[in-house]
């Protein structure tokens, strides 16, 4: 067994920590590292994959390089290596090729090692029986006792090899599906609910499983069935007709469980993303749910979904088990018509007792193989068709990662330009041509009715959107030029739906720079006003959030998303409805610092709040996709019946007649 081999086992051990065993799982043989000072989850967990990717890829040259090296000591120089396909399953399984040639090799052994079983039934049955033989059946039988060790060696040795792949790979593409599902575009990311990514995640395991699960030690081991014909070919020829008509039967049969059941499997799968779809709206509105008092008609839905996921699934095992039932059912034929034949074959002195036990035994071993394709043919399907599924999110684009140039700390101009957005797959749109000029600086305002397209040209301006027609500029750049990492640097945004995840407050609010500072947050936190009500809690900042920030009221939950909008201290704040959830108070409070920040700082708003729209210096009024009026908050609040609260300023707005 090689180096591949030894060095990667299946259990973790009694006192290894889960990043020590993580390390051991992308086949480090060193000491566990440590992670550098400064580098974050994202950046070691790259920095690990891209180590055991370059051991694995170095094993192989280093193998290569030594079965290119001359006798008599004189170097060459190595062989140019192939690079890696643009498919990303081929790119992925590339860095393993070394590894995949030494499953191959210790297939091969086991292969060998599998003939020696009818060897040894051929040399009992015709020389130790009929000779009584005792020296030659002592020999022989140590003889097996040796292979039975050396293959059961093999076998642990492929299978901890291939387990090694499998959680290379698993954590290689759901690494990356993780990494794109981030990086797709806002509008993509909207069309798909939970239930699709819960599907996705299901996709990475079918591929990982058929790469280095039973699928793929099936399809290693099928090329070596030729070793058993062709001993068959030496010791029975008048059964080898018999034995490939049987293989020909199995490859049919298998075959069409495979067509049978992939319409149903793939029925299923779709019905089983609607059941989860379905369950995850469940989850997320509960209480709703029972508020309303919408309990038995939810219910009803419910079992509707599941009973349709249970009888496709239930169907699907039917066809699978039918042909299960097929498969064994002609296994049992074949070893009927083999002795058959070969009792006939004995009889007419072709044959030997010897040559039909080890026949039935070869034949054995090219069923076992055989029975195995008909209930994977299924897999294979499944494999494919989540392969197409990866593809189409591997093959969407992406939002810009990284910028050609670091552009400079921008001052909080934004200029709109012929802006209109369609949504995908209408025809009317949400947004009619808008330009004008916003900042620097000062608190503006976006008013009107709901459906007017309010958030959307909010996210537009965030860059979350990508405009139909026009573009919108950061300083006189062309928001394209700026990746999503510095457009979140140099922009806070706050969405109409405040969402918390499942860590600490303190987690929570530096979600986007997990390294900043306690005073950092602290300073977020008193902004926003979520301070007060933080330090009284009992664990303060350290409070567990729970799942959908549900132990928080609305307004908390505002404060804490306004906090982590600020952490950043950007020169852009948009905030959809920050005062939505406040009371008085605290809306007075967060007025204050959104006046103190227009100082030096743009801020837009989306607000119905008189209160938040009579301090604005600058107002956009937005109806059915129009802007419909623009201006000064002096000149503009009146006309909408709200007081202004500040005295005109000089220039913050500007729109293009």
């Amino acid at each position: 067994m090689d180096r591949g081999t030894k060095s990667s086992l299946l259990a973790k051990p009694i006192g290894m920590s889960d990043k020590e065993w993580l390390d051991h799982l992308l086949g480090q043989q060193t000491a566990p590292q440590s992670r550098p000072a400064g580098m974050s989850d994202q950046e070691w967990l790259d920095h690990l994959l891209g180590q055991a990717q370059k051991a694995d890829a170095s094993n192989d040259a280093t193998s290569a390089h030594a079965s290119t090296e001359p006798q008599g000591g004189q170097s060459t120089a190595p062989l140019p290596e192939v690079g890696p396909s643009n498919d990303w399953l081929k790119a992925m399984l590339w860095p393993y090729r070394a590894s995949y040639k030494q499953a191959v090799i210790l297939s091969f052994g086991i292969n060998i090692l599998g003939l020696f079983a009818a060897i040894f039934s051929l040399q009992v049955y015709d020389r130790v029986v009929g000779h009584a033989a005792y020296s030659t059946l002592a020999a022989l039988s140590i003889g097996m006792a040796i292979a039975i060790g050396m293959d059961h060696v093999f076998r642990a040795g492929r299978s901890l090899l291939l387990q090694r792949i499998g959680a290379r790979i698993e954590v290689g593409i759901a690494h990356d599906v993780l990494q794109r599902m981030l990086n797709l575009p806002a509008g993509v990311l909207e069309k798909r609910g939970p239930g699709y990514w819960q599907a996705v995640y299901r996709d990475v395991e079918i591929v990982r499983t058929t790469c280095s699960g039973a699928s793929a030690l099936l399809l290693i081991d099928l090329p070596f069935m030729l070793l058993s014909l062709i001993l068959i070919g030496f010791v029975a020829l008048p059964l080898l007709p018999i034995c490939l008509m049987t293989m020909a039967c199995f490859a049919a049969l298998a075959w069409r469980s495979g067509q049978v059941t992939r319409d149903a499997t793939e029925t299923e799968r779709e019905v089983l993303v609607s059941r989860d779809t379905l369950l995850s709206e469940l989850s997320a509105t509960r209480m709703h749910l029972k508020a309303v008092g919408a309990a038995d008609a939810i219910k009803s839905r419910w079992e509707e979904h599941y009973a349709r996921w249970l009888n496709e699934s239930v169907a699907r095992s039917r066809e699978a088990d039918h042909y299960r039932e097929v498969a064994h059912a002609m296994t049992t034929a074949n070893s009927v018509i083999t002795t058959s034949f070969g009792a006939l074959a004995i009889l007419s002195q072709y044959m030997t007792m010897g040559s039909l036990i080890a026949t039935n035994i070869l034949a054995g071993r090219l069923i076992s193989p055989m029975v195995q394709l008909v209930s994977q043919w299924r897999s294979f399907g499944q494999f494919k068709a989540a392969k197409k599924r990866l593809d189409e999110l591997f093959n969407q684009p992406l939002d810009r990662v990284e910028s050609s140039l670091k552009l400079p700390r921008p001052s909080g101009v934004i200029r709109l330009e012929g802006v209109t957005f369609t949504y995908p797959g209408h025809t009317k749109a949400q947004l009619q041509p808008l330009s004008g000029e916003i900042g620097p600086h000062g608190l503006h305002a976006i008013v009107g009715h709901n459906g007017s397209g309010k958030t959307t040209l909010l996210k537009l301006i965030r860059g979350l959107y990508t405009p139909t027609q026009g573009r919108v500029l950061l300083d006189g750049a062309d928001m394209h030029q700026y990746s999503q990492a510095e457009l979140a640097s140099h922009m806070g945004y706050l969405s109409q739906e405040v969402q918390l995840l499942a860590m600490s407050l303190r987690d929570n609010i530096a979600l986007a720079r997990p390294n900043a500072s306690d005073d950092e947050i602290m300073r977020a936190a008193m902004r926003a006003q979520a301070h007060e009500f933080i330090i009284d809690l009992p664990d303060g900042y350290g409070t567990k959030v729970g799942q959908g920030g549900h132990r928080f009221s609305a307004g908390q939950a505002k404060r804490i998303a306004i906090a982590q909008s600020l952490l950043n201290d950007p020169p852009v704040m948009l905030l959809d409805e920050p005062t939505a959830e406040l009371d008085r108070d605290s809306e007075l409070r967060l007025i204050k610092v959104l006046k103190e920040l227009a100082v030096d700082h743009t801020v837009v708003v989306v607000s119905h709040s008189p209160l938040l729209l009579s301090h604005c210096q600058g107002v956009l009024v937005l109806d059915k996709g129009k802007l419909v009026a623009a201006g000064p908050g002096a000149q503009i609040l009146p006309k909408l019946g709200i007081q202004p609260a500040t005295r005109p300023t000089p220039r913050h707005l500007e729109v293009a007649a």
